[in-house]
């Protein structure tokens, strides 16, 4: 959701000048881009869990603008390097750190709990689910 804004509101931006060439993603853009793509598995592994829609379009709105005070406007996102590497490792520190080895839904949803509770980027980015607050009541 969150990575789906972001590239269609980069394509939609005009072309900035080129970056150097192998530019370096930033750690607050990879940080970001791992939160939101893993809030939203843990929403879709977890019944009990959504995307909270509003604070998605803020945390994309406070990267969009970080991005362009950086320089970093435009297609240009796209040309950053270590992407992949970065959010990578990453996910593979938060895997290890829920023990999601072999997930079940108990522990992708404990994950999604813990992050909420620790006040972290991704569970910022987490609420309960309408369906599950419906059958609290």
């Amino acid at each position: 959701m969150l990575m789906g804004r972001l590239a269609a509101t980069c394509a939609a931006m005009a072309c900035a000048a080129p970056l150097a060439a192998d530019t370096a993603a930033p750690e607050y853009y990879l940080d970001a881009i791992f939160a939101a793509s893993t809030a939203e598995r843990l929403a879709e592994f977890c019944s009990r869990i959504d995307v909270d829609l509003v604070a998605s379009v803020q945390a994309s709105n406070a990267l969009l603008s970080q991005l362009e005070g950086d320089g970093i406007e435009g297609n240009a996102v796209f040309e950053l390097s270590g992407i992949e590497a970065g959010v990578g490792a990453r996910q593979a520190a938060f895997v290890a750190r829920h023990g999601l080895d072999a997930p079940d839904e108990e522990r992708i949803c404990a994950a999604a709990d813990a992050e909420i509770m620790a006040e972290s980027a991704i569970g910022a980015l987490l609420v309960p689910a309408a369906n599950a607050m419906e059958t609290d009541q």
